[in-house]
């Protein structure tokens, strides 16, 4: 069958007692019998309070990770990169995850799966113990292309 595989951005957080200034970037690769595509997103430094939960900055659109025959699932590999913004050395945390997405069946519905992806941050060089974690929630929709 033929699918279609869209990710959205839905929500960023971060939760310590690191810093207010953020950006970060996010690597997806589409695996279905080898490499089918590879997409990033790039959010600039901008300012997010710990303890809150808010839309991603800049309103990212939507983006196709694929689109075309598939079996059952597709593997799904993330990779964030997350980096609170210093004066003189900035402060950076990474996080992979690797998700196996089933697929809908012939007269499933569509299929909408939501994510976190969650990176530990800690002060550099370490003389303070400062750390957050910041965390990015992802929305994957899957419908079958005609």
């Amino acid at each position: 069958m033929r699918y279609r595989l869209m990710m959205t951005l839905v929500s960023e957080g971060q939760e310590g007692n690191l810093g207010e200034d953020w950006k970060y970037d996010l690597g997806v690769k589409v695996f279905n019998d080898g490499l089918q595509n590879e997409a990033s997103v790039e959010v600039p430094k901008h300012r997010l309070e710990s303890g809150r939960v808010e839309p991603p900055f800049g309103s990212p659109p939507p983006i196709e990770l694929y689109q075309g025959e598939a079996g059952e699932e597709l593997l799904l590999r993330f990779h964030l990169v997350a980096t609170e913004v210093d004066i003189f050395i900035n402060d950076v945390g990474s996080v992979s995850k690797d998700l196996q997405l089933q697929l809908p069946a012939p007269g499933e519905p569509a299929l909408s799966r939501e994510l976190d992806l969650a990176a530990g941050v800690r002060e550099s060089p370490g003389i303070r113990d400062l750390n957050s974690v910041f965390t990015l929630r992802i929305r994957l929709a899957v419908e079958k292309a005609d």
